[in-house]
């Protein structure tokens, strides 16, 4: 996708990622996903995703994959030269648009910062565009930002077969005791003037 580099509130920017920041993308991630998934997720599921998606190797091949692909995006909410936030936007192996990652600081929720990331996203897709996610079904926070934002739910998926099957990720070393149920969520990008109206939260 095209390059962005726009400016949201005071001292606050969101531009594409760049390998540099790989490192901080990698410790902001795995403090995020132990923050969320550890009241609600087996260890061994988010351990496993963890160790592999929230490394730098990880999100360089991130980076990497994104510059095949014109539909991806990598973005990174940056403030006094912090990162805050990151949204991360792409195709699966069957075609799928999907927001697969969104996570913030964990001093930055509730200030803005990942609703940002979504119109920022969402100024680079058509009107019309369809993508998905994927949020745990205890997750109640964060079903709740989704809703919030215009997504709706399509139904129920195991969590670790669909990162199998779309992201590529390997659970059988983990061997979790039980299915890990998430909420497949959908949304369709409207105009720009209908996505100002998105709350930030």
């Amino acid at each position: 996708m095209g390059c962005l580099d726009t400016i949201i509130s005071m001292n606050m920017v969101i531009r594409d990622a760049v390998p540099q920041d790989a490192a901080a993308l990698a410790a902001l991630a795995e403090a995020a996903m132990r923050a969320t998934y550890a009241p609600i997720a087996q260890a061994a599921v988010y351990e496993a995703m963890i160790a592999q998606t929230c490394t730098r190797d990880a999100f360089e091949a991130v980076l990497t994959r994104g510059a095949a692909d014109e539909r991806a995006a990598l973005l990174v909410a940056m403030k006094d030269g912090t990162l805050d936030g990151y949204l991360d936007f792409g195709s699966d192996q069957n075609g799928f648009l999907e927001l697969r990652r969104l996570y913030t600081a964990a001093a930055r929720t509730g200030r803005g910062v990942g609703a940002a990331l979504v119109e920022a996203l969402e100024r680079r897709l058509p009107v019309g565009t369809v993508y998905r996610a994927v949020v745990h079904a205890r997750n109640e926070r964060g079903l709740a930002f989704w809703i919030r934002h215009g997504f709706v739910v399509e139904g129920q998926v195991d969590a670790q077969a669909h990162f199998t099957e779309h992201r590529g990720l390997d659970f059988d070393f983990a061997q979790p005791a039980e299915r890990e149920t998430s909420l497949m969520i959908r949304r369709t990008v409207a105009s720009t003037a209908q996505n100002a109206l998105l709350g930030r939260a």
